[in-house]
């Protein structure tokens, strides 16, 4: 079987619907079978649960592997309709078992769902060059009242190029000159200062605390 890398990337598995389907779960991997061309290949796809995709097509006449449809060539012809055949099951595998899962810190899942929960609102991803960054507008104004972001620490004055999830939260003049100390409240990056701020989704401030933040953040966008 040949690996798919990045097929499935910044994506999360749901193993519900892959049983439905048609996936089988055996020894912690998912299969599935299905035929391409009026049962001219069949088409196996192994799915692990620490999200590698496996694929492999077998010629059902000559039971052997067929790989031209792989090949870094331009494909014509037969193999080009095997390729498509292959990709159109991939991409409704792809469509109908798996989620976004964009951001990984368990704290930044924690908020999205919180919001998701409470306000009904979903991310937006607004920037082609930026995909892992993100807004959340309230319905009516339409005004944003929370951005997720992905960045560098060093973006925010931190001594570190380590990848790290951050939440700018809007606020007054007077609260945010309070919040900032540069340990856990850090002034907002890539937006007005005095109006927001930014949080390390690291744990460094307790969720609840975030929560009380993000509706005070809600109630200012007017």
């Amino acid at each position: 079987m040949r690996e798919l890398k990045d097929f499935i990337k910044d994506k999360k598995i749901d193993l519900k619907k892959l049983e439905e389907f048609g996936f089988k779960l055996i020894d912690n991997s998912c299969y599935y079978h299905t035929f391409l061309l009026k049962n001219q290949f069949k088409m196996s796809v192994k799915i692990s649960l620490d999200n590698s995709i496996f694929t492999e097509i077998i010629d059902t006449e000559t039971t052997e592997p067929y790989i031209l449809h792989l090949l870094e060539i331009k494909r014509s012809g037969y193999s080009e309709k095997v390729y498509k055949a292959y990709c159109e099951v991939l991409e409704k595998i792809k469509k109908e078992c798996f989620e976004d899962e964009i951001f990984k810190a368990n704290y930044t899942k924690e908020i999205i769902n919180y919001i998701k929960n409470k306000y009904g609102d979903k991310l937006e991803f607004l920037w082609e060059k930026s995909p892992k960054n993100a807004v959340i507008r309230k319905k009516s104004p339409k005004k944003w009242y929370a951005a997720i972001l992905t960045i560098s620490k060093r973006k925010i004055g931190l001594d570190s190029d380590e990848k790290i999830e951050i939440i700018n939260l809007h606020n007054s003049p007077e609260e945010i000159e309070k919040l900032i100390d540069n340990k856990k409240y850090f002034p907002a990056y890539h937006m007005n200062k005095k109006h927001w701020c930014t949080i390390c989704l690291d744990g460094t401030v307790e969720l609840k605390k975030i929560y009380k933040l993000i509706d005070i953040s809600y109630k200012l966008a007017k």
